[in-house]
């Protein structure tokens, strides 16, 4: 849902708080809650649709795809959510698992991914940068690249 309030406060002019936002995709079926309470992860195909039908947004699938192709497809009014591990705030992180975290890539520039990570330490949370081959090794090879227009 951070990923979601950062292309709204970047694209739109519509800002509703996370609790908001995080019960119109639960009835939306974006999450499935377990009977103890606890949610699990995102679910992609119901949030695509969901956010192309509630503000208009793109959205495009990214599945087995590395890093250096999907994260290519960014073009000025389009952003990838993608599907990382949350140690990648810790770029030194030996063997880290692959996935369980979304970040939100907003630009590359040549070999360089530069993406907002709502979990990042203070100084990298808003726009952290990784040479694409670190952040490769975080990667789940899945995502879903989101255009500001359909």
């Amino acid at each position: 849902m951070a990923c979601l309030q950062s292309l709204l406060h970047g694209w739109t002019d519509i800002r509703l708080p996370m609790r908001e936002l995080l019960s119109l995709a639960l009835d939306s079926g974006c999450y499935v809650v377990e009977p103890q309470g606890k949610v699990q992860g995102l679910i992609y195909r119901p949030f695509m649709a969901w956010i192309s039908s509630q503000f208009g947004f793109g959205c495009q699938l990214v599945e087995n795809v590395p890093i250096q192709e999907s994260a290519r497809a960014v073009r000025p009014g389009q952003a990838l959510i993608a599907s990382v591990s949350p140690e990648i705030r810790d770029p030194s992180t030996c063997e880290p698992r692959r996935g369980g975290h979304l970040v939100l890539i907003h630009e590359v520039h040549g070999r360089t991914v530069r993406f907002h990570n709502p979990s990042g330490y203070s100084h990298n949370a808003d726009s952290a940068s990784l040479p694409m081959h670190v952040f490769e090794r975080f990667h789940a090879r899945r995502g879903i690249l989101v255009s500001a227009t359909p």
